[in-house]
């Protein structure tokens, strides 16, 4: 039990499932009255056939030329005996409604107010439900002839002698209930329902195999990729061929998600090791400053408040290098997104950088407008750094079917050929007084937190970052 709530195996909710849906039709059959209407309408039909051959044969004695008081003595007999075979009350009642005729001892009784004899008296058949008034019937056997039902169906049929209506024929009978019609149809049924039912208990368990099968590897896997084993993936090849889609949909997503938490604890190795690296040189010299401004009380003042200026300095680097970072983190969560006309973006952009000749075109993406900004801002100010105070920077916007974005050109010296594949890397810079290495790495974790992508093409006298956006 988790919370109140039963917990199970899949297995067994598949049994129970199964069982479920085998059990339900017969139940909606009893719970909607559909059997016990069948067995009405059956009862009413097998009366119907019933009273139209006696109706049939008391019409023929009639044309003979008798009357029906003469021929009451000799029908008492024939409807106890019809009684004795389909276990039907039959009776015969004259032009008044009096019975003259009965399969059992209701000879003299006056029917004349029932309902059914007074429309077969005025010439129509006449057909209705009465519930039973005694309920010595629900003690009877299920499998006796006895029927247990609490409506009895009555009918009354016009009984004529030359066109004229001397009488009518009355019937009556009690519906089998819908436990007594499903105990008597047992022994034809049984074999096919513990067939049915087998059947419905071999496809559950078959279903649960090859369901709890993936999923018991799949759960397995996923516990051993949590605790980082790299070889947990070799379990899910079996469910990536499952014949169960979304099992092989949810092995494929395993297969994906491992492969970037990896991935991610790789970045995250490498990362670590990175700021480590960075963070070293600046914290020793720091260490260093204080402990000789500490140890050595004699020293000249102009020394002293040299070693402080380079104390502040490494303080600002540190102060820098923790804001990238910070500014890098929130780069690859994405940020809050919204669709951006880029054309408007980089003109807001490129507000702050007069100068920066501005063509072309941009499309609409979906993003962050504040990250896709500073991307704007890093690459120009890159060029700007990089590319000398007389180097011209443009910026052309890129749009093409379901792709936009924009380049950033300038036609400086340059980027060498050695620095060209760094160039995107974390804490790497050519000019470690003033930068931090982290605003190009930044550009970079923004496209691609984006869906989207940022290249180099770099020779002496033209230099062009390309950033490409999926369009929304």
């Amino acid at each position: 039990m988790a919370r109140g709530r039963l917990v199970l195996p899949l297995q067994r909710w598949l049994l129970l499932s199964h069982v479920l849906v085998f059990v339900l039709p017969w139940l909606a059959l009893v719970g909607s009255g559909a059997l016990r209407k069948d067995l009405e309408a059956q009862t009413q039909e097998d009366l119907a056939h019933q009273g139209a051959l006696l109706r049939l044969f008391i019409e023929r004695e009639l044309s003979q030329g008798g009357d029906l008081p003469g021929l009451a003595a000799a029908l008492s007999p024939l409807l106890a005996a019809a009684k004795a075979e389909t276990l039907a009350g039959l009776r015969v009642v004259d032009a008044a409604g009096v019975v003259v005729a009965s399969s059992g001892d209701a000879v003299g009784d006056d029917l004349s107010d029932e309902s059914e004899v007074v429309t077969a008296l005025g010439g129509e058949t006449a057909l209705v439900l009465r519930p039973r008034g005694e309920t010595r019937y629900r003690s009877a056997p299920l499998g006796g002839p006895s029927r247990r039902a609490d409506v009895r169906v009555h009918l009354a049929l016009p009984l004529r002698q030359q066109q004229q209506i001397v009488g009518a024929l009355v019937l009556s009978r009690t519906p089998r209930e819908e436990l007594q019609a499903f105990l008597q149809m047992a022994p034809r049924l049984s074999a096919g329902l513990a067939l049915a039912l087998g059947g419905t208990v071999a496809l559950a368990v078959a279903a649960g195999l090859v369901l709890s099968r993936s999923l018991t590897a799949l759960a397995a896997a996923s516990l051993r990729v949590a605790q980082g084993q790299q070889t947990a993936l070799q379990d899910v090849e079996p469910a990536l061929e499952s014949r169960v889609a979304e099992a092989r949909e949810l092995a494929r997503a395993l297969v994906t998600m491992s492969g970037r938490l990896q991935r991610r604890l790789g970045y995250i190795r490498e990362f670590a090791g990175n700021v480590s690296h960075e963070f070293k040189t600046p914290v020793s010299a720091l260490r260093g400053t204080i402990e000789l401004l500490r140890d050595d009380e004699e020293m000249p003042p102009a020394q002293r408040l040299t070693f402080l200026d380079n104390a502040l300095h490494d303080l600002d680097r540190l102060s820098r290098l923790v804001g990238g970072l910070l500014r890098l983190a929130r780069a690859e969560e994405g940020g809050d997104r919204r669709v951006i006309e880029l054309e408007a973006l980089l003109d807001e952009a490129l507000r702050a950088h007069p100068g920066v000749v501005r063509r072309g075109q941009s499309g609409r993406l979906e993003g962050s407008h504040e990250q896709l900004g500073s991307v704007v801002k890093n690459l120009v100010e890159n060029a700007r750094q990089h590319g000398g105070p007389a180097a011209t920077i443009e910026v052309c916007g890129h749009i093409s079917p379901g792709q936009t974005g924009f380049d950033v050109i300038d036609d400086g010296p340059g980027i060498s050929l050695a620095n060209l594949p760094r160039i995107f890397d974390r804490f790497f810079t050519t000019d470690r007084s003033e930068g931090t290495g982290l605003g190009l790495a930044l550009v970079k974790a923004i496209c691609e937190a984006h869906g989207g992508s940022v290249t180099v093409q770099s020779a002496p006298g033209r230099t062009v970052f390309s950033v490409r956006l999926p369009a929304a």
